[in-house]
């Protein structure tokens, strides 16, 4: 019997880690990107370039259809990356016939991905979230602004216009006063997109926890992990550079109330920050696909993408409970950088740094038996990027 494939879209450390899941499990993994990324190093992976999905969107789901059609079993499609998420459920109708997909009804998606939707979906559902703003043009903005708490934080209304036009990794601004919060906005909308203006919940980096959950096409929850931000990058708004596995039972209650009053269905994500004033874990933002550092908790014992792939196979899969608590997930180098943020604000010092990087742990890219991604990053982030800085200083 022909064992059907995988497809994981986006080759990024997080479909790295779902590219390794799935092949260390015996499975053949085809990698797609719009370009090469650290998972098409991995020996797990076979890679394939593929068309822009939002600039030809059309011809990338002909893309995706002509690959599929020559397997001999349908492949199970797997979603590391934002940019993929919203053509393929657009097109699920086509692509179901050459794919096997466990994904949220296209409304749900949508509501996700426009975190105003978001966060009214999750007020609907009973999940605390921090007080937010809509902030689509300057009348609007104007009427607000004797509302909004400060300091608040401006962040993106809708993901993929915010990073085309603002910025691919930058996640917002921190405004103190009205003046300022006048003065950013308006320069957000001169660019052509809109935000949301929320107040900023109090409390360390350490009190952001996430709570990821697989679920069945039947709504049933096969895996909740649970993990703690250590150490963000950049500080304060950023993605987590060091987590630990934790087993926090009131986090993975929340996240599980959360996917199931919403009827999801697959893998996602929901980032939560401890309110210390009440006590309450405050919604943050949630992710419909994989999470950076979901590789974690396969070390932990819990195997998503090979959940999943047998969920999407009808292997009857057993839900799984349990799961180690403890173990560390570390991108080296944005830690580096996220290390010296955090020394120049006195927050941290190089031997306090080391101490946190003790115990088990595993590396973002990384691995004894995958050992070229990890590699290849190291050369590139480090000792090449050192020596470009030396050449472009030496010759000024």
């Amino acid at each position: 019997m022909r064992a059907n494939p995988a497809f994981v879209l986006g080759m990024f450390e997080t479909g790295l880690g779902v590219g390794r899941s799935l092949g260390r499990a015996g499975i053949k993994v085809k990698g797609i990107d719009i370009t090469k990324k650290s998972g098409f190093y991995s020996k797990y992976i076979e890679p394939a370039i593929c068309p822009h999905p939002l600039e030809v969107e059309e011809e990338f789901i002909s893309f995706l259809i002509g690959i599929a059609a020559r397997e001999t079993e349908r492949p199970a499609l797997f979603l590391t990356s934002d940019e993929f998420l919203l053509p393929v459920s657009r097109w699920r109708k086509n692509l179901e016939k050459y794919y096997l997909m466990n994904l949220p009804d296209h409304q749900i998606i949508e509501c996700i991905v426009d975190k105003r939707k978001q966060y009214a979906l999750a007020s609907d559902a009973d999940i605390p979230v921090p007080k937010t703003f809509a902030a689509d043009n300057m009348d609007q903005l104007l009427e607000i602004k004797d509302q909004v708490p400060f300091p608040a934080f401006i962040k993106g209304a809708e993901v993929t216009s915010w990073r085309e036009k603002i910025g691919f990794s930058f996640k917002g601004f921190v405004v103190e006063s009205k003046e300022e919060l006048l003065k950013t906005c308006q320069w957000i909308f001169e660019r052509g997109t809109s935000g949301l203006v929320q107040e900023i919940i109090p409390g360390a980096d350490s009190n952001h926890f996430k709570a990821s959950c697989c679920l069945s096409r039947n709504g049933d929850v096969l895996l909740a992990f649970g993990l703690q931000k250590l150490r963000q990058q950049p500080v304060g708004f950023g993605f987590g550079c060091l987590v630990q596995s934790v087993a926090y039972p009131e986090l993975l209650a929340l996240g599980k109330r959360f996917f199931t009053k919403i009827r999801y269905r697959g893998v996602g994500s929901a980032e939560f920050k401890l309110d210390e004033r009440d006590g309450k874990f405050k919604l943050i933002e949630l992710n419909p696909r994989y999470w950076q550092q979901n590789a974690l908790a396969d070390k932990c014992g819990m195997n998503f993408p090979l959940m999943d792939y047998y969920e999407l196979t009808n292997r009857e899969p057993k839900a799984i409970d349990e799961y180690r608590s403890g173990i560390k997930w570390v991108n080296i180098h944005s830690d580096f950088e996220s290390f010296r943020e955090y020394r120049q604000r006195g927050q941290l010092s190089f031997m306090q740094w080391l101490r946190t990087l003790k115990g088990e742990k595993m590396f973002s890219d990384l691995a004894w038996d995958d050992m070229v991604p990890g590699l290849r990053e190291l050369f590139l982030a480090n000792i090449g990027g050192r020596f470009r800085r030396y050449v472009k200083k030496r010759w000024r």
